[in-house]
């Protein structure tokens, strides 16, 4: 999920439902169980006035979820805009949001969490390789060295002994160049963060040695020779977990810094409204997913059209108003300029004020007074 291709919600008009399930792992009769909580959801927002034609193009995307997923789906008047299934469950089992504007802080927290890299696992015959993208999708090569009848090194003594002992390691390392062969042609191809090693300790030695320098600055043992690739994501979700609070550490850590210097930062709705409304955000940043927060906003038909009040649009000279929720406004404004959305943790020491901040592209306006 890129912001992009998430921004083009905003293309639809509203008004928007947007729907968040998670879905039980284990457990039987798991989709029945869906449909029927859907069920009941579809008749509540009925009797609230969402129209029928809306809701009967959400019913056939409740039977694509995925048991331990969360199927997420937005949708408008003229249809689905957006759906998919994220990896991990919301704080609530069910997200259920009716309004001028699209629900969008959980996919926008998945996309930021969904760190591209590689897995390899390897052996002193060759290895199985995948790469996992922003977009959720996955690459995977599989490398098939030379595997002749002197792979391992003979334990018996003799006068040969040495020549098979050089045939054996001469094997090991050019079916090791395959496998860093491989490997950079998939790192250069989808820019990991990290790549996540596991298999035999001399294969992944070897490995090392022959991968370029760029490739060998990526890798991480994970472990050892593990029984599939999918135990080697496994274990890499621990360092995807601390890339994504590194990242955020970082954005807030340099967020501290320009706003105690007053000028490439600011906090607080008002404040942060008034940059949205003149495209100056470079980073909206948004502590926590604002599931009860019941502020408003105001907003026009231009990204840009963003105020605390209405009277602040009407000195935008913007007649066309609507209220919505404050988040969902100050989303859309961020997307719709070209600003990222970063979602942080609302304990966090340096987490905006009032639970909105933003870096800011260029330096704020003085204030007078």
């Amino acid at each position: 999920m890129h912001h992009a291709e998430i921004a083009r919600v905003f293309e639809a008009s509203g008004p928007f439902v947007s729907v968040y399930l998670a879905t039980e792992r284990d457990v039987e009769q798991a989709a029945s169980r869906v449909a029927l909580r859907w069920k009941n959801l579809r008749g509540g927002l009925l009797r609230d006035g969402v129209p029928e034609a809306t809701l009967a193009a959400i019913d056939p995307r409740i039977g694509d979820s995925h048991a331990g997923s969360t199927l997420a789906v937005i949708a408008a008047v003229d249809g689905v805009r957006y759906s998919t299934s994220l990896p991990e469950p919301p704080p609530r089992d069910t997200i259920v949001r009716h309004g001028p504007l699209p629900y969008l802080l959980p996919l926008l927290a998945a996309a930021q969490a969904a760190v591209p890299h590689v897995a390899v696992l390897t052996d002193r015959t060759g290895a199985d390789i995948a790469a996992r993208v922003a977009d959720g999708s996955e690459r995977s090569e599989r490398v098939e060295g030379r595997v002749p009848p002197h792979i391992h090194k003979p334990q018996a003594g003799g006068w040969s002994q040495p020549r098979y002992h050089h045939r054996a390691e001469a094997l090991w390392e050019s079916n090791a160049g395959e496998v860093a062969e491989a490997l950079t042609r998939l790192v250069d191809r989808v820019r990991p963060r990290f790549v996540a090693a596991a298999g035999d300790v001399r294969a992944l030695q070897l490995l090392r040695e022959q991968a370029p320098k760029r490739v060998r600055e990526l890798i991480q043992v994970v472990g050892g020779e593990y029984a599939s690739l999918d135990a080697v994501f496994a274990a890499a979700d621990k360092l995807v977990a601390a890339t994504v609070d590194a990242d955020t550490d970082a954005l807030l850590e340099r967020f501290a810094e320009e706003r105690g210097q007053r000028d490439r930062a600011v906090e607080g709705a008002g404040a942060t409204l008034a940059a949205l409304s003149r495209s100056q955000v470079g980073t909206l940043l948004v502590a926590g997913l604002f599931l009860d927060d019941a502020r408003t906003a105001w907003f026009g038909p231009a990204p840009t059209d963003v105020g605390a009040d209405p009277a602040a649009l009407a000195t935008l000279g913007v007649d066309d108003r609507q209220e919505g929720r404050l988040v969902d406004v100050a989303v859309r404004a961020a997307l719709g300029t070209g600003a990222a959305v970063r979602v942080v943790d609302p304990d966090h020491q340096a987490a905006p004020r009032d639970g909105l901040g933003a870096l800011l592209r260029f330096a704020a306006p003085v204030q007078e007074g």
